[in-house]
């Protein structure tokens, strides 16, 4: 293709949008008048050695409509034809889209899209037209404002090595891309949504065909979206080493970003296996479970501390103390773990390491371990210096580390303690209103509330009256509570670590409503919980100490909502068994199950109806077909009797001796023929918007882009 056939596809592209381009005065070319030759025009890569085009950076200023499908009209035939020249040119490399926000302000006001789930909204799609051009190696359409899915064709593109989309309104799953050259991959910011896919890095089945990029990855951000359910990083994948007992995928990645989403679960010790990984960021997710002590050990024989610059965990629910061996991470700068439930004190080696510095910028004088997180019996905005210590007063708020508020709140008492959460359930709307609570009254008298002598609230029995809303982390502040029945309601959210703290909690059933996530590891180990830890002598460890116990996980059930430990040595009590419908899949704590229990197997209500249709017209049909073969082998031994007779007639010397005896034959070999045959949000605070302009410099992505 030469010079002036380039040049008039390249003019064709940006001729419809002219009204709306503004070129800088330093631009070359992009005009009928210009002489200057395509290859040194601006946003123009060619071949170096036989001029080929195989790259459009058209950011900053450039914009060409109808190259990304975004024509509004079918006036300008000639334009679209151009469009696809240019795709069907093979040689184009990559693709460097950035920030083209002038004419798509323009596309926005006039164009109306029908997305995914029914919602109507306006702007560009994703530029389909895209994976025409096999050979693309870069594609970043970031800050576009493209909204809908990302079509396959752009996944499947073969040879992609840098994907940003950031800061748009892409909606769908996540994108399952095929290139094994993948390097960086940024869909944050965007309006994904469901569970991270399992084969991406934990499946036992994973390999190069469902996941070929894991080798080659090196930023993987999908921050600022709404993805749910667990990080999938538990179990060996099919890269595992079982000499050096560590994974051999994932070792080139050095940035790792799942914050800002609406992932459960724990932190996953195989993160311990990203040996380049220099940040790491969690935040702003609802994860539970103690800091794992891979992050600053590693995993594998003879494994080294992580090479970590950034560790951001805030604004989750993890519980546990804060450990001292995030001190050996000796590369570290920057440390959050503010807004969770963490206790104890701050290890000095922490202090010492002079984190934070940038983005704490307090000049007044204060302790260098505020710098990290704020102390317990202390609050502040973002949880981090500056501190204001609160008066000692037994406070349950405080007893954290960095606690985010505006004011030291005094501490409840138990009256107060039952008020909130008859609003947070909102107990107007109650099933029986022979339970309504007046504000304020004592909380012995109320219905459902038993108390102990002295007059502590030992007791909450509220079963099936419908409440609605938050099980409150306050509920684990009534320190003589040893019996709490909430089961067959409509609670929500998660179950808090601070149960662990009611040191005579014994009885405690959630069973029948609409719970997610998982349950804190500190409770899991608090013994006395529903028996937890209290068994006879011999009683398997695991059963003994069990998150079952407290209430059976995502995907079980048990008659009780939780499992029982055994009381007798070596039997086995009552555990969680598998249950694959919709509820089990989706909340903790079920006590019934609508699949078929056959054994110690599950099957789906809906699959075993399905099967026993399909085997009832299987079974008709293979009836049907074996009568059918039946008949035909009689018919057809009868018929080959036939003509065995009738050849016997013509050949044998003595017909009327056979005719004597018709049936000898046929019935004979009627006998001997008889046929036997049978044959599955963000939510934005202070702490965002100043780490938000978080600089990882750690990755020199100038050096992945290319030049």
């Amino acid at each position: 293709m030469d010079d002036s056939e380039l040049k008039e596809i390249l003019l064709a592209l940006v001729t419809p949008n002219q009204n709306h381009l503004t070129l800088p005065s330093n631009v070359k070319g992009w005009s009928e008048q210009s002489e200057e030759p395509v290859c040194y025009w601006s946003g123009i890569t060619c071949d170096p050695i036989d001029n080929s085009l195989i790259g459009l950076n058209l950011g900053n200023g450039f914009w060409t409509e109808t190259l990304l499908g975004l024509s509004q009209t079918d006036e300008d035939d000639t334009a679209r034809h151009y469009q696809d020249r240019l795709l069907d040119y093979e040689e184009i490399k990559d693709l460097y889209l950035h920030k083209n926000r002038k004419t798509l302000d323009s596309i926005h006001a006039r164009k109306q899209r029908n997305l995914q789930k029914g919602e109507a909204a306006a702007g560009p799609t994703f530029p389909s037209a895209l994976g025409k051009i096999k050979t693309l190696r870069f594609i970043n359409l970031s800050a576009n404002q493209i909204q809908g899915p990302i079509p396959k064709s752009i996944t499947d593109l073969p040879n992609l090595e840098i994907f940003d989309v950031t800061k748009n309104d892409i909606i769908g799953t996540f994108p399952d891309f095929q290139s094994d050259s993948l390097m960086v991959l940024d869909i944050s910011k965007n309006r994904f949504y469901g569970a991270i896919p399992k084969h991406l890095f934990g499946h036992p089945e994973i390999g190069d065909d469902t996941a070929p990029y894991l080798k080659s990855i090196v930023k993987f951000d999908i921050s600022h979206n709404g993805f749910n359910y667990t990080i999938p990083l538990n179990g060996d994948s099919g890269f595992y080493d079982k000499e050096a007992q560590t994974e051999t995928v994932l070792k080139n990645l050095q940035y790792f970003d799942l914050g800002y989403n609406l992932l459960t679960g724990t932190i996953p010790n195989n993160i311990g296996n990203f040996a380049s990984l220099q940040g790491l960021f969690l935040e702003n997710n609802r994860l539970v479970g103690t800091i794992p002590k891979v992050l600053y050990r590693g995993s594998g024989i003879g494994a080294n501390p992580l090479p970590l610059v950034q560790l951001f965990l805030q604004g989750n629910m993890l519980s546990g103390t804060l450990p001292s061996g995030l001190a050996q991470l000796p590369n570290l700068k920057e440390l959050y773990v503010d807004g969770n439930k963490l206790t104890g004190t701050i290890a000095p080696a922490i202090c010492n390491k002079g984190l934070n510095e940038v983005f704490v910028n307090d000049e007044a004088d204060h302790d260098i371990c505020d710098n990290v997180v704020c102390p317990a019996n202390s609050i502040s905005f973002e949880g981090v210096a500056p501190c204001t210590r609160c008066e000692e007063d037994g406070s349950d708020f405080r007893r954290y580390l960095g606690q985010r508020d505006k004011e030291c709140r005094p501490k409840l008492s138990e009256v107060e303690i039952l008020d909130l959460f008859f609003d947070h359930t909102h107990g107007e709307e109650w099933l029986d209103q022979r339970y309504f609570w007046e504000a304020g009254s004592p909380a012995c008298q109320r219905p459902g509330i038993e108390c102990s002598d002295s007059g502590k609230v030992t007791s909450i029995r509220l079963p099936s009256l419908g409440l609605r809303g938050p099980l409150m982390s306050e509920l684990g502040f009534l320190s003589e509570l040893h019996s709490l029945d909430l089961s067959d309601n409509f609670i929500t959210g998660f179950v808090p670590s601070e149960f662990r703290f009611v040191d005579k909690l014994i009885d405690f059933d959630i069973k029948g409503n609409e719970l997610q996530g998982g349950i804190p590891v500190l409770l899991c180990i608090t013994e006395g919980i529903n028996s937890n830890g209290v068994g006879p002598k011999g009683t398997n460890f695991d059963l003994l100490y069990s998150c079952d116990n407290i209430a059976c996980a995502r995907g079980t059930y048990s008659d009780f909502g939780h499992a029982i430990v055994p009381t007798e040595e070596d039997a086995d009590g009552s555990q969680c068994v598998p249950c694959y419908d919709d509820e089990a899949q989706f909340f903790i704590g079920r006590d019934s199950c609508t699949d078929i229990s056959i054994g110690m197997l599950q099957f789906r209500q809906d699959d075993i109806r399905h099967v026993a249709v399909y085997t009832t017209l299987a079974l008709f049909t293979s009836a049907f077909i074996i009568h059918l073969v039946i008949m035909a082998r009689r018919r057809k031994k009868y018929v080959l009797s036939e003509n065995e007779d009738s050849s016997s007639q013509h050949q044998d010397p003595f017909p009327l001796q056979r005719q004597d005896s018709p049936l000898s034959v046929e019935d004979d070999e009627y006998e001997e023929y008889s046929d036997d045959d049978w044959t599955a949000a963000d939510s934005e605070t202070g702490t965002l918007a100043k780490k938000e302009g978080r600089d990882y410099s750690a990755i020199e992505l100038a050096d992945i882009l290319p030049t």
